[in-house]
């Protein structure tokens, strides 16, 4: 287990058992992972930062239903995951192109070739553009997978699937963007 689960399951555990100060050190431990979860799916700063608040809350809420020694991390993203879903069923919004926004870093936008970095950032807008083509579930187990930087166990587990379903959802996913990228011109 990684020594982030780790801590995680910690601070998990700490939170159950009503520890005054757990509920601070999940934010501190999980505030831009959740943040990142919440800006997908809202595209709006402003409510992503409320939508971050409340899937902290909804974890000191909920946090009776963790079992304990299981991976709170795989339980925490899901209860986010879920939450952001619901938000954004709840407001009745289509993710907007911000919402699923892939950043190029500083580094390479601060580029000593200008037009490199342009076109770094429009082959971005079109992956986006594709992924948002992409059915929810396939368009989230590529973001876990890529941007995440997930595997594909913790996937499933925050999918609250199988692993062979995960495999199976990455597969069409890559065949789906891959035809809509031959599709759309200039990619």
């Amino acid at each position: 287990m990684s020594e982030f689960k780790q801590q995680a399951t910690i601070v998990g555990e700490r939170l159950k058992e009503g520890i005054d100060t757990a509920l601070e050190e999940l934010i501190d431990l999980y505030k831009q992972r959740i943040f990142n979860i919440a800006y997908r799916y809202t595209g709006d700063r402003d409510e992503a930062f409320d939508l971050s608040q409340e899937i902290f809350l909804r974890a000191y809420s909920k946090i009776k239903l963790f079992k304990s020694g299981t991976n709170f991390n795989a339980w925490f993203m899901r209860l986010a995951i879920n939450t952001a879903i619901n938000y954004r069923k709840k407001s009745g919004k289509n993710p907007s192109h911000e919402a699923f926004e892939i950043t190029v870093p500083l580094e390479d936008a601060v580029s000593s070739d200008i037009t490199e970095g342009l076109e770094n950032q429009e082959k971005q807008r079109r992956i986006q553009t594709l992924l948002n083509k992409l059915p929810r579930r396939e368009r989230l187990v590529l973001i876990l997978q890529l941007w995440e930087e997930r595997k594909v166990s913790e996937i499933a587990e925050i999918m609250g699937t199988s692993v062979k379903s995960v495999e199976s959802l990455l597969t069409r996913a890559r065949k789906r963007l891959r035809k809509l990228a031959e599709k759309s011109e200039g990619f």
